[in-house]
């Protein structure tokens, strides 16, 4: 009778042991008493995996990965094959300066530039980085004194004649507008100004904030409203003449004739009714504008802000006129708009009234 062999006791064997300690996935490749063994081969590996770490040499795993944002020293896992553009980045990199020079050599030669200037372009390709910035820097500094070399030279700004005839036209529309708050003063010449600062006409850019040549234009505004002002008034001042007795129709177009397609509307003969009222309130003196605008500001005051009341003063303003001059003539004031023109006027005289100043 056989004597029993031993029992195995798999707990204690160095495999039991190393197999307890990692989490390998091992392979059944043999049997014994129902027991999974690994080879030797199999187990000093297994041995190896679970010693501490430690880095391998490069030869062994191959070469490292290039981590994002490391440069690239130009070499690679493999040999490039014979003929690539990889085995000679010199030729290639040489070739691709001689197509740029070419190509702006033929530009150069389309700008129709100087042969010593073609010679400064094939200098600045072969120049460094810093050394084509530093170029750049220089030619900006030597145009710039260029420009302002010639700004020294130029003769003083003046307004031309174009600029004096629109600044007049406009004057005259300021003051013939149904929503100007007042004739005199800052007001108008406001008005003005913001017309001028919108449709600009050849005004010079930038020139409402050169004082000097601006003076020159708020200066020309200020003296063109005063002779229009001057006008208005002696045509005002004739049309109450007896022998003349004109109506408010033909004196409101007698006003606006200098005016591109000009409509003597209801909303303007009754303005020009309130000139002629007051003027002969006030004997037409020296304060005779400002006796006009005191009237328009107690006309506003007085209505309380309601524009149906401003009309309604305005209505028996132009009644009183019409029953005092012309009463015997047979005209008609038609409710007509007034032209686009003038419409442009009125809306750009209502946005730059000021802000405390109601329009009527």
């Amino acid at each position: 009778m056989e004597a029993p062999q031993p029992t195995r006791d798999d707990t204690c064997s160095p495999q039991a042991a190393s197999h307890q300690e990692g989490t390998l996935t091992r392979r059944p490749l043999q049997r014994q008493n129902a027991q999974y063994l690994l080879t030797d081969e199999e187990q000093a590996l297994a041995d190896a995996m679970m010693r501490s770490s430690s880095p391998l040499p490069e030869g062994i795993l191959g070469k490292r990965g290039r981590e994002d944002g490391e440069a690239d020293d130009g070499g690679g896992d493999t040999e490039p094959e014979d003929g690539s553009p990889a085995a000679s980045p010199q030729s290639g990199t040489g070739a691709g300066n001689s197509n740029l020079a070419m190509a702006c050599q033929r530009y150069a030669v389309k700008k129709k530039l100087r042969p010593e200037q073609c010679g400064e372009v094939d200098a600045f390709l072969l120049d460094s980085d810093l050394g084509r910035m530093a170029k750049l820097y220089t030619v900006v500094l030597a145009v710039s004194n260029q420009i302002a070399a010639q700004q020294s030279a130029l003769p003083p700004w003046t307004l031309s004649d174009d600029l004096k005839t629109n600044i007049n036209k406009y004057a005259l529309a300021v003051m013939l507008s149904v929503k100007i708050a007042a004739y005199k003063g800052q007001v108008p010449a406001n008005n003005v100004l913001a017309i001028l600062k919108r449709l600009r006409f050849d005004l010079p850019v930038g020139i409402e904030h050169d004082y000097a040549n601006w003076e020159k234009v708020t200066t020309f505004v200020s003296d063109a409203l005063t002779q229009i002002r001057s006008k208005m008034k002696k045509q005002i001042r004739d049309s109450v003449q007896p022998a003349n007795n004109t109506n408010i129709y033909r004196l409101t177009q007698a006003l606006a004739s200098c005016l591109p397609n000009a409509r003597p509307t209801v909303q303007l003969c009754a303005r020009v009714a309130l000139m002629r009222s007051v003027y002969v309130a006030s004997g037409g003196g020296e304060k005779y504008w400002n006796a006009i605008d005191n009237r328009l500001k107690f006309i506003r005051e007085t209505a309380g802000g309601s524009p149906s009341r401003v009309a309604k003063a305005f209505k028996q303003i132009l009644q009183n006129d019409r029953a005092r001059y012309g009463a015997d003539e047979d005209y008609e004031i038609r409710d007509v708009v007034a032209n686009e023109w003038q419409q442009q006027v009125d809306t750009i005289v209502e946005g730059s009234e000021d802000a405390g100043d109601a329009v009527v």
